[in-house]
């Protein structure tokens, strides 16, 4: 029954995204474990010959793994998903039958004749790959955040834009506010969800921003503890870590650096005429702190206003946005590099030579795998350890920040420094993509 109770808990909880879909996928996960498997496989079976049947009762949902929020069951869990990160089954909800040992020796020396044994199993992910950073969503329309963004001229391309960013765009991420001429972001509590908090010294902080870990179980559809102003005079050595550059801050153990740690500088691209700087110039205006990058089509920008592009993502055609669907595991098919392309979503285009190209095959490549430096010590380091999934907040005009409507994907074109954090949008998520293994917790 341990076995049981342990196996149901761990596939269920593998399944949770914070969304109704994922309740059910738990259940289904759940059902296959104990009706799952052939005769050659190994059913699970009672009393040496009989097969087992799974009951949706027999689990339920909570926000934490004691239970404290309450355990919902199915129905309840699919009405309110979000945050849902822990599920419990007991095996007393299934047939008693499962659990019944017949005491066929024993009877002889007391009143029973058998006994039922049952158990109960907690599992669930507390750890995130998430950064301790937060940033408001930028999107103009908190309503729709998945924009489609179309110069009026003739013969021009929709670009699809996510919460106010564009792919393929490097933005510093310290500098950007959607409704102040000032720019906000947050340092993140990494153990504990209101209302407990307080956790924000750099001793507690600095080791989760060199792992880019979290201890928290979900933060989509949640509201963190927040600390306004992201210390980065603190914690620039930890996210350098990345870059094999912690200063002796982070263990290379458990902070390895990327395995390719080559910065891309503006100064040294190839696949582009040079931008005048590393990220795309600043637009502040009276309610907004933004980019050249975001400002309405036509823009005229000068082409070297717009930063590096490319270096890690690419620019989304909006025709490969379906509502209510996620990216596809393969990711989004890319515009072709043309200058056709450029010239519409870059004002006057930035003088395309081509997307970076691998060196081997001559075949187009992010930059990041086409132009690669392995990191001479801790060699052969961790892909995508420059990838920063960055918590995007619901920003009113007025008063705190609100609950994380999404996870942005952030790629460190270069390291940083004390006036910022330069990485390239690559994406979001709307799901716990960015979850670790799941443990048992009972």
């Amino acid at each position: 029954m341990q076995t049981l109770a342990d196996g149901v808990a761990i596939s269920a909880a593998k399944k949770l995204n914070g969304n109704r879909d994922g309740i059910s996928d738990a259940l289904a996960a759940a059902r296959d474990v104990v009706e799952g498997g052939t005769d050659t496989t190994g059913k699970l079976r009672y009393q040496y010959n009989r097969t087992m049947s799974f009951s949706d009762s027999a689990l339920k949902f909570s926000t934490s793994s004691d239970g404290a929020s309450g355990w919902l069951n199915a129905d309840a869990a699919k009405v309110s998903p979000a945050g849902l990160a822990y599920v419990k089954v007991d095996t007393n909800d299934l047939s008693a039958d499962y659990g019944t040992v017949n005491l066929l020796f024993t009877q002889f020396l007391s009143n029973f004749s058998s006994v039922m044994v049952s158990h109960s199993a907690v599992a669930g992910r507390q750890r995130l790959k998430l950064t301790p950073l937060a940033i408001c969503a930028m999107s103009k329309d908190a309503s729709n955040p998945f924009e489609k963004r179309q110069n009026p001229n003739p013969d021009t391309y929709s670009e699809l834009t996510e919460y106010g960013f564009r792919r393929g765009i490097s933005y510093n991420l310290l500098k950007l506010s959607p409704n102040t001429s000032t720019a906000v972001n947050y340092l993140v509590d990494p153990i504990s969800l209101p209302p407990k908090g307080g956790n924000f010294s750099t001793s507690i902080i600095g080791p989760y921003v060199c792992t880019g870990t979290v201890e928290l179980p979900k933060v989509i559809g949640a509201t963190l503890n927040l600390q306004s102003g992201f210390p980065i005079n603190s914690l620039v050595d930890q996210l350098n870590s990345r870059f094999n550059l912690s200063n002796g801050q982070c263990s290379a153990v458990a902070a390895p650096p990327d395995s390719n740690i080559k910065q891309f500088t503006f100064g040294s691209i190839n696949w582009m005429n040079t931008p005048s700087g590393q990220v795309a110039n600043p637009a502040s205006s009276a309610n907004r702190f933004e980019t050249v990058a975001d400002l309405a089509p036509p823009n005229n920008q000068s082409p070297a206003n717009y930063g590096p592009l490319w270096a890690f993502a690419r620019p989304v055609p909006w025709s490969e946005y379906a509502p209510g669907r996620d990216e596809p595991a393969k990711g989004y098919v890319t515009f072709n590099a043309s200058q056709p392309v450029w010239n519409s979503l870059y004002s006057t285009g930035p003088t395309l030579k081509t997307y970076p190209k691998d060196g081997q095959s001559g075949l187009d490549s992010p930059a990041y795998f086409a132009q690669v430096v392995k990191p001479t010590t801790n060699y052969p380091g961790v892909a995508y350890r420059r990838v920063l999934n960055v918590p995007l907040l619901e920003c009113p005009s007025a008063g705190v920040p609100g609950k994380v409507v999404a996870i942005g994907r952030f790629f460190m074109t270069v390291q940083a420094n004390t006036n910022g954090i330069y990485a390239e949008f690559a994406g979001v998520t709307l799901h716990e993509e960015v979850s670790g293994a799941v443990e048992l917790y009972q």
